[in-house]
């Protein structure tokens, strides 16, 4: 369960979900992916580091850099549903003419 723990940590963070997006299907730079997600390579770096180290995303090295990919449909998939529960959310809140925000009731 801690694993599982780590994983939803990690995937709590809008940036990292948009790097595991990026790289569900496709191996991508580190540079293009910086410029994907709009951050400097350095913290872009950073933050694929701390996707690696629970095997989220695997790391190729290469002679023109870094590249990235995502280990499996699991953290896509998760990211995924978490996007359409949201969006889902969102909608159902339109509809019943409830305000749109995150709070919840007492």
């Amino acid at each position: 369960m801690d694993v599982a723990v780590e994983v939803f940590a990690l995937l709590a963070n809008p940036v990292r979900v948009k790097m595991i997006l990026a790289i569900r299907d496709i191996e991508v730079s580190a540079n293009h992916l910086a410029d994907i997600v709009d951050l400097p390579i350095d913290q872009t770096s950073h933050e694929l580091d701390r996707l690696e180290s629970p095997g989220i995303v695997s790391r190729q090295r290469r002679e023109s850099g870094d590249f990235y990919l995502s280990t499996g449909v699991h953290a896509g998939a998760l990211a995924e549903a978490a996007i359409f529960h949201a969006e889902h959310q969102q909608q159902e809140r339109i509809r019943a003419g409830s305000p749109t925000s995150n709070s919840r009731p007492n």
